[in-house]
Formats: structure tokens, C-alpha cells, sequence
């Protein structure tokens, strides 16, 4: 017996008391539970699965049900989980709100904008429409482009997109264009070449108006003059997202996939840390269909939104050597392969070099790939 009941018999000064009041404890606690349920359930219920209650939820696990379910249990159960007061009782008798974790409001991240719709790429600023911005978006909506690709900087040159970026992005307000920024970087110094990107992606943001909707470095192969060694790339692409503004995306310009390049260029690396993959499917004096297949097929195993861009002009610009292409031709093959293969989005290399075959082909392809905002 414990010592506290000890201690309360004690306290009867004789046995004929301590009967009386045995019966009458007895009597009571009988009554007590007869108002509930009979003294066999009673038992039953001691020896049951405890029932679970949670964040005001209460909750019979399985040997509960099949008792409920069976009648055996029904008034005991009902009358014991009354009895109990369910966290939400609990929270407000001390004064806190009753909202559980599990619906506690959590601050809203911005969700990250991706390219729909096609695109075209601005390297030479003045170059293209004469460095005009309105013209450049009047361009641009007669033609349905959604997305504009303007250079902002290279390892090169460092950071130059200023000019640019301080005259297209007011121009594209109130229309439905968006503006992505992309870089050249080299890799020597990673972390450098990153944060001269997220430099872009934050230019005039804090003033309200339009602003950058994503990034897209251009990581190239050692020909092109990147050290993109795998750890080279993770550590850019790592920086940089840290430095971006909330919900800016990367979109990662890659090399087609062909076979002289699997094996060597990082892309497992490179669709890790990126949001969407844009490979440069450049096809030169191949079929345009097969290498835009390729790129979908290959690139589309690391799970992440494969965005082609497709040779808007002439290859002999590039290799002098080689046959004139026909982009009248060429081009709207481009499209019919990407969207065959469910590409969301498309683009064309590049606004100051494109034919007026490409144009006319893109006047067309925003059929294909609808825009949403």
C-alpha cells in the first residue's frame, strides 16, 4: 500500500470507522461509474489502446475502433475523451492561441517565375533596334515575344548592363514582357562572377517598378574560354543564388548535349542548383530536329524544365567554313520539335544577327507555345 494511503487510514480512530467509511467510499465510486458505463467495460477499458489527442483532434487508434465498432466500448470512450481536455482547451486557459502547428500561418515565399511562351537574346545592345528600348518592346510584342535575354556583364567586361537595364525594363511596364539578365562568366573566381550577376537581378528593384524576373548564366566549355570544372560551377551557382533577391530564378544557359560533351560538360552539377535548363541548340550544318530532341531527351533526366534556344542565324557567321544555313526552313522546324517534345518555352540566339526568315518564323511560333503570366 502507498504511504499516502497509509498515512489516511491513520487517521480513523477505529476499525468500525474504517468500515463505514470503506463502504461509503465504495458506494460513491460505484455510483459514480454506473452513471457511465458497467463495471466489466470499466475493466475492459484499462486494459485498451490509449486514445490519441492532438491539436484538439481526437484520434482512436485500431484496437479502439474495432471495440467501438463492435458497441463494447461506445458511452466509456465517449465519456472518458469528454473528460479530457484537448490542447486547444489547454491553450486557451493559459492564454495562447489555439492554432496548431500544423496550420500555424507561415510567411509566403514568392514563387519563382518561369520563362512560357518565346523568347529572344540581346547581346550587342546597340546593335539591336539601334539600342532603342521602346522599340525593342514594340518588336517584341508584334512579334509575341514574352521574354527579353539582355546581356548585363562578362568576366570580361565586368558589370555593363546599367544603360541597358535602366532603359528597357520602364519600357516593358504594363505590358506582359519580362526581362531576364545573363552573363558570360568565366569561373576563375567564382563567387565574383556571381555576385556581378546578382548585381543585375537587383538593379532599381527597391524602387518598385519592373524589375528583373530571372538570371541566366551562360556557362560555356573550356573552348569558349570556362574553367567550368564541377566544383567551379557548384560554388558559382551556389553564391549566386544566395545573393539573388527572393524569387528571382536561374536559368541556366548550357551546350547542347552531343555526344563529344557528356561525358565531360558538368550538367548533373549545373541542373542541381538551377531552376530550368537552357540548352544553345546551335545546329550548324545538322538537322535543327535532332539536335533539339537530343537536348530535351538528354537533359530532361535531372528533372528540372528544359528550355531550348534555337540558331537564329546564319552558322558561317561563327564557321566561315561551313554551308549557309536555311533558316526559313530551319527555324520553324526548331519550333515544331520543341513543342513536339512539350518544351514550355523557346528562344531564339540572337536579336542583332537573326534573318528576317527568324522573325517571321517567331511572328508565328507564339501559336505553338502559349504565355502565361
Amino acid at each position: 500500500m502507498p504511504a499516502s494511503a497509509r498515512r489516511a487510514t491513520s487517521t480513523v480512530p477505529s476499525a468500525l470507522a474504517r468500515l463505514v467509511a470503506v463502504i461509503g467510499v465504495g458506494a460513491f465510486g460505484a455510483a459514480a461509474l454506473s452513471a457511465t458505463a458497467p463495471a466489466p467495460q470499466i475493466a475492459g477499458l484499462a486494459a485498451s489502446a490509449p486514445v490519441t489527442i492532438a491539436a484538439g483532434v481526437h484520434r482512436l487508434d485500431s484496437t479502439d475502433r474495432a471495440a467501438v465498432a463492435a458497441g463494447s466500448r461506445r458511452s466509456t470512450l465517449a465519456t472518458s475523451v469528454a473528460r479530457v481536455p484537448s490542447s486547444s482547451a489547454v491553450h486557451q486557459h493559459r492564454g495562447v492561441p489555439a492554432t496548431s502547428a500544423r496550420h500555424r500561418v507561415r510567411p509566403a515565399t514568392p514563387q519563382r517565375w518561369l520563362p512560357t511562351g518565346t523568347g529572344m537574346w540581346i547581346y550587342q545592345w546597340h546593335s539591336s533596334n539601334g539600342g532603342h528600348a521602346r522599340s525593342i518592346v514594340a518588336r517584341a510584342k508584334h512579334v509575341g515575344l514574352t521574354t527579353l535575354y539582355l546581356r548585363t556583364g562578362s568576366s570580361h567586361d565586368g558589370f555593363t548592363g546599367a544603360r541597358a537595364l535602366g532603359a528597357l525594363l520602364p519600357a516593358t511596364r504594363g505590358t506582359a514582357v519580362h526581362v531576364v539578365a545573363w552573363d558570360f562568366p568565366e569561373l576563375r573566381r567564382p563567387v565574383h562572377d556571381a555576385l556581378r550577376l546578382a548585381r543585375a537581378a537587383r538593379f532599381r528593384r527597391a524602387h518598385g517598378g519592373p524589375h528583373i524576373s530571372a538570371v541566366a548564366p551562360d556557362i560555356e566549355t573550356p573552348a569558349e574560354g570556362t574553367f567550368n570544372a564541377a566544383w567551379r560551377v557548384r560554388n558559382y551557382l551556389t553564391a549566386l543564388r544566395s545573393h539573388l533577391p527572393r524569387g528571382v530564378t536561374i536559368l541556366t544557359a548550357v551546350p547542347w548535349p552531343s555526344r563529344f560533351r557528356v561525358a565531360d560538360y558538368p550538367y548533373g552539377t549545373v541542373a542541381r542548383h538551377s531552376d530550368a535548363l537552357v540548352p544553345m541548340a546551335y545546329w550548324y550544318n545538322n538537322s535543327p530536329g535532332v539536335v533539339t530532341q537530343r537536348s530535351l531527351w538528354f537533359l530532361r533526366r535531372f528533372h528540372k524544365p528544359v528550355q531550348p534556344v534555337g540558331q537564329g542565324y546564319d552558322g558561317r557567321l561563327d564557321v566561315p567554313s561551313l554551308p549557309h544555313n536555311h533558316l526559313f526552313r530551319e527555324v520553324p522546324a526548331f519550333f515544331r520539335t520543341a513543342h513536339q517534345h512539350g518544351a514550355k518555352a523557346v528562344s531564339i540566339w540572337s536579336w542583332q544577327s537573326a534573318a528576317p526568315a527568324t522573325w517571321w518564323a517567331l511572328s508565328r511560333a507564339h501559336r505553338l507555345f502559349p504565355a502565361r503570366r
